[in-house]
């Protein structure tokens, strides 16, 4: 068992902060309500029909910025009001499940991490394939490595995993991932807790799948310290707490280097990493405006404003992916439980 749990409470007011935002956009100046006078056929009847119920709610794993961001020109550009809820992928879970469950879903789309929920959802009704949906022209020339037509969607932004690093102790010192099994980063490792989301399963299966079981044996043994996710890891690591973040996220790391803090992200070539997806919800309110979203979100315009932050795969620009990227779903074989128990790890909250 990892000899230490250290979560500051700042760390852990933050993940309090970070686990479920809000924001809105949509109506006021500078919003557009006519339909483009290029929109095709079906798709301007969909911009009208959407137009009509003049609302989109939706949940949003993807950071509040992206997520409002997105929100924004959304709304100018169709003149739709649109809320969002920021969510954790388990809590995004956890919320649509509980709702959709009792017929009354609030949200009409989630956009979340590809997990098993994601086909769950599907088999219980609580979505409905995107390709049914009546979505103008899905899939529209969309690659077809993105799609998921078992799981009834398709992946929007792909967010590779790496390390952060606190450039005043290890800056420049971490390349790869087996650099960070040397002993002099003993008990300055900070590991992104895997029990709080199944999203993090196909990660540990790259890193054993390149380096065997034994690096996980081998971490163990480096007494790290235990984050409940990213976001606390990395405030973590900007206040000396630790040397190392694995496995980093880039935006939340180029976020602090901007405010100036000695944060540093690197990039291996080997990565995998949360595979965002759009889930319709078959008993929304507004079920127009959720399939006119998810045609923004897969057009050339909309996954360029989802991805527009540094950190975030486009399905639509290969370049902007890690030389070896793997694809969540080619990622198997070692359970969670397996991927716990070599890490030291008991059950989740233990």
């Amino acid at each position: 068992m990892i000899s230490r749990l250290r979560l500051s409470a700042a760390a852990a007011l933050l993940l309090a902060a970070t686990a479920c935002g809000a924001g809105g956009s949509g109506g006021g100046t500078g919003v557009t309500s006519a339909v483009p006078a290029d929109a095709p056929p079906a798709l301007r009847t969909l911009i009208q029909a959407a137009q009509k119920e003049g609302e989109l709610v939706w949940y949003s794993v993807p950071a509040e910025n992206i997520a409002k961001a997105v929100s924004d020109d959304f709304a100018k550009k169709y003149g739709i009001k649109v809320k969002f809820i920021r969510l954790t992928s388990s809590d995004l879970a956890q919320r649509f499940a509980a709702e959709a469950e009792s017929g009354k879903p609030a949200a009409d789309l989630f956009v979340g991490s590809y997990t098993p929920f994601i086909p769950e959802a599907l088999s219980k009704g609580w979505t409905v394939k995107l390709a049914d949906a009546g979505i103008p022209d899905y899939p529209n020339g969309y690659p077809d490595k993105y799609l998921l037509p078992d799981d009834g969607t398709a992946v929007v932004q792909v967010q590779p995993s790496g390390i952060a690093v606190n450039s005043q102790e290890a800056g420049g010192a971490i390349k790869d991932w087996k650099d960070i099994l040397d002993p002099k980063w003993k008990g300055k490792v900070i590991l992104v807790d895997p029990r709080t989301s199944a999203a993090y399963t196909p990660f540990w299966n790259l890193i054993v799948k390149e380096y065997g079981e034994e690096f996980l044996t081998e971490l163990k043994a480096q007494d790290p310290i235990v984050a409940p996710g990213s976001a606390p890891a990395t405030q973590q690591l900007a206040a000396g707490e630790g040397a190392i973040v694995m496995p980093g996220v880039q935006s939340i790391a180029d976020d602090l280097k901007a405010k100036g803090a000695p944060v540093e992200y690197v990039q291996p070539e080997a990565s995998t990493g949360p595979e965002i997806v759009p889930g319709l919800a078959a008993k929304a309110v507004h079920p127009n405006a959720a399939r006119l979203f998810v045609h923004y979100l897969m057009s050339k315009e909309g996954n360029a404003r989802l991805n527009a932050m540094p950190g975030s795969g486009s399905p639509l620009d290969p370049a902007s992916l890690p030389a070896r990227y793997a694809f969540n779903r080619d990622l198997t074989g070692t359970t969670s439980e397996r991927i716990h128990t070599l890490l030291g790890l008991g059950e989740a909250g233990t």
